[in-house]
């Protein structure tokens, strides 16, 4: 008993010892090339997103698309740091890719507005954009040429926006 009640003034005397908060874990900045089938992902949870544009460049040459995704806060807004977090599963037969942009219930642009600019596209055949009111979620769909690879990254918004990029390689 008596050494009970040195060990709790000990205890009571020594200050208590902080929890170490985990670090925060940076979100890869590149993922692998994806080929007949695979997922990618990558972006933070937060408060809400908007897609702000769609933008897609071509390299004939190098027989390389690239489509940019700018992520904006839930009014539109800039956001600085990484995009909203998204989910991207490659599929085979048909070949498609679909993303799933979670807590992204706005657009600043509409599904035509997409298609035209897919128009001409040496990897996409057609697009189709859905938002989900329930979820609060925005799903792209990009039906490809096949045998066309992705590859996904995010880039970090330090003096513009966020964005998703999205490679099409085809061959």
């Amino acid at each position: 008993m008596k050494y009970m009640g040195c060990l709790m003034a000990f205890l009571l005397a020594v200050p208590a010892i902080a929890a170490v908060p985990a670090q925060k874990t940076k979100p890869t900045a590149a993922s692998k090339i994806l080929s007949g089938e695979g997922v990618s992902f990558g972006g933070l949870a937060g408060t809400g997103f908007t897609m702000m544009d769609l933008r897609r460049t071509a390299d004939t040459k190098k027989k390389i698309e690239r489509v940019v995704i700018d992520v904006g806060d839930m009014n539109g807004g800039v956001i600085r740091g990484w995009p909203g977090y998204y989910y991207a599963e490659l599929k085979k037969n048909p070949q498609r890719l679909v993303i799933d942009f979670a807590q992204m219930p706005n657009a600043n642009i509409d599904q035509t507005q997409i298609a035209s600019r897919f128009k001409g596209s040496m990897a996409v055949m057609k697009s189709a954009m859905s938002l989900d009111p329930v979820d609060s979620s925005l799903n792209l769909t990009l039906d490809l040429k096949p045998n066309t690879k992705v590859r996904m990254y995010q880039v970090a918004g330090k003096k513009t926006t966020s964005k998703v990029v999205i490679d099409l390689i085809t061959e």
